[in-house]
C-alpha cells in the first residue's frame, strides 16, 4: 500500500511564484476572477492569504476551482494598479470583515457571549462561543469570530471609546 509521503518529493513541494511577467488576472463575463498563468487560461481561480493577519498583501496562494495549486504571489505590490484592483477585490470577497466602531454591550449566557455593536453606523448583534479562542489581538487590531464563522474587526483598539474598550478588555487574553 502506497503512502502519501512516498509521493512527496522536492519537485512536488516547489511553489511557483507568480509575477506580472508570467501571470495576468481578469474578470470573466460571468463575474469570476480568472488568470492566464504561463500562457494557460484559468477561467476561475481562488485566492487565499497564507498569512492573513501578519502580511495580508504578501504570499497569496492561487488555486483553480478544483483546488489545484497554481502558484503564489509573493507581493501584491509587484503588480500594476489594474491587476492589484482585481486581486484585492477577490480577496475582499473572501475575507469580508466588517469593522466595529462601538461596543454597546457584551452579555454572557450559558457560556455564549452576545455582542451588540455598531458597524458602519448600524447596530449589529452576534454571538461568540469559546471566547478565549475567538477573540484575537494582533497589535492594535482585534478580530472577533462569531458562532457562524463570520469575522469582525476593531482596527485600532486604542481609538475606540473608553467605554467600548472597558467592555471588551476582560475578554482579551
Amino acid at each position: 500500500m502506497s503512502n502519501t509521503m512516498d509521493k512527496i518529493s522536492p519537485e512536488t513541494l516547489k511553489a511557483e511564484y507568480l509575477t506580472p511577467e508570467n501571470c495576468e488576472f481578469f474578470k470573466s463575463e460571468t463575474g469570476f476572477t480568472g488568470a492566464k498563468i504561463n500562457g494557460v487560461l484559468h477561467n476561475r481561480i481562488i485566492l487565499k492569504r497564507a498569512m492573513p493577519f501578519a502580511s495580508p498583501s504578501d504570499y497569496i496562494c492561487i488555486t483553480d476551482a478544483e483546488k489545484n495549486e497554481l502558484g503564489i504571489i509573493e507581493h501584491i505590490s509587484d503588480f500594476g494598479d489594474k491587476q492589484i484592483k482585481i486581486i484585492n477585490s477577490e480577496l475582499e470577497l473572501r475575507y469580508f470583515c466588517p469593522v466595529i466602531t462601538e461596543i454597546s454591550s457584551i452579555k454572557e449566557k450559558m457560556g455564549q457571549f452576545y455582542f451588540d455593536v455598531t458597524v458602519k453606523g448600524k447596530k449589529k448583534s452576534f454571538t461568540v462561543k469559546d471566547i478565549s479562542k475567538n477573540i484575537r489581538m494582533h497589535g492594535e487590531n482585534i478580530d472577533i469570530t462569531d458562532v457562524d464563522g463570520n469575522r469582525y474587526r476593531i482596527t485600532d483598539f486604542s481609538a475606540i471609546s473608553g467605554k467600548s474598550r472597558r467592555k471588551l478588555e476582560p475578554y482579551i487574553y
